[in-house]
Order: C-alpha cells, then structure tokens, then sequence
C-alpha cells in the first residue's frame, strides 16, 4: 500500500512542525543558560528596588 499524496504531505507537515518546534526550545533554553547571570543580576537589582519602595511607603513623613 503505497501512501497517497496527501498523507505523504500531512506526514512533511507533521515533520517540519516538530522540526521548528525542536529548534525553538532549544534557542529558549540556550537564551537561558548563557543569559543566567544577567537575570540573577536582574531579579537582585529588582529586589533592591522594591525594597528601597517600601522603605519609602513606610518612612514617617509629616
């Protein structure tokens, strides 16, 4: 049973999603690992805002 053209098309199809789909999770966990001391720097200089927010919202000021 040979496979019809539009089978064989679906099954390209089917291919080339997987194909983009492997190639897109790959950039996001590469964009991950090589920017993770970026984001650490980030997550603490955002800390250190918010931190520094609250102080002020909670300051005494007449």
């Amino acid at each position: 049973m040979t496979p019809t053209p539009r089978t064989e098309l679906r099954r390209r199809r089917r291919g080339q999603a997987m194909t983009e789909y492997a190639v897109v999770t790959a950039a996001l966990f590469g964009f991950t690992v090589l920017s993770w001391p970026y984001t650490v720097a980030l997550i603490n200089g955002l800390n250190k805002y918010f931190q520094s927010m609250y102080f002020v919202i909670q300051s005494p000021v007449p």
